[in-house]
């Protein structure tokens, strides 16, 4: 199978996965458990464009809004991700400045 057909297989899965959490959308909030975690799975993990053309679909868009709204807590930024961000600006300054008094 060359690349092409593979890169092809790819779109459609993408495209079945975005279809697949469009349809659970439009049954929010009567969805299980199981479907509501494949919802956020794929909010979280999705590719920004397919999460995009979901995001801009009028249909969905309230019951999109009332989910997110229902699950908050889990597109909150976690205190470890914000503390791996600021370490990495302090050692990139800290980098930085090493390297300007080495120059000097």
């Amino acid at each position: 199978m060359n690349s092409h057909a593979t890169h092809v297989e790819e779109i459609r899965a993408l495209r079945t996965d975005r279809e697949r959490v469009a349809h659970l959308l439009s049954r929010y909030p009567r969805v299980s458990t199981v479907e509501s975690r494949e919802i956020l799975d794929f909010m979280q993990n999705g590719r920004h464009l397919e999460i995009g053309l979901l995001t801009s679909n009028d249909n969905i868009r309230p019951r999109l809004d009332a989910f997110m709204a229902d699950h908050a807590a889990h597109f909150r930024i976690k205190w470890s991700e914000s503390a791996a961000v600021i370490g990495a600006i302090v050692i990139f300054i800290a980098v930085c400045w090493l390297m300007w008094e080495l120059a000097s």
